[in-house]
């Protein structure tokens, strides 16, 4: 068991300095755009309207603190998400096999999430969270009359 720790743990080491960068570059865009928008997503930024991601991050923390109904309400493909994580952590660090079949799971938990997403723009948009229109948007911003334009639509 302690052998297997250890190689566990080289095996994170070995892919923190390889692309620790990148974890990097997303805290800096992280606090960046919420200390400018307030948000993160940068669909939402833009165009005001939520992407199929939106939720999955905040029912993912809700997952792990043992809330399943809010975190389902969210974002329901945050369990798949969730999922995929701990199986390549298993595969990739504690087992040190290589990972297969990425590239099929991410392809049907991606169709899912928007699959999703359409019925909740249909039957939740734009009244219920995470689902609403963010009225501070980039388009919003540059074009006067954007926000009026899209909310004659619902």
């Amino acid at each position: 068991m302690g052998f297997q720790l250890k190689n566990c743990m080289k095996r994170v080491l070995e892919d923190v300095k390889k692309y620790g960068y990148i974890g990097v570059l997303i805290m800096i865009y992280y606090f960046t755009m919420h200390g400018i928008f307030h948000a993160f997503c940068p669909v939402l930024l833009v165009t005001g309207f939520p992407c199929p991601g939106c939720g999955t991050n905040r029912a993912i923390l809700l997952l792990l603190s043992g809330q399943f109904e809010r975190a389902l309400n969210l974002n329901p493909m945050a369990v798949g998400w969730m999922l995929l994580g701990i199986w390549i952590f298993i595969k990739r660090y504690w087992q040190g096999k290589k990972i297969t079949g990425l590239k099929q799971a991410g392809t049907f938990l991606a169709v899912s999430m928007i699959i999703i997403y359409c019925y909740k723009m249909v039957v939740l948009f734009p009244g219920r969270p995470p689902m609403t229109f963010w009225r501070d948007n980039l388009l919003g911003r540059v074009f006067e009359h954007y926000n009026e334009f899209v909310r004659g639509f619902f």
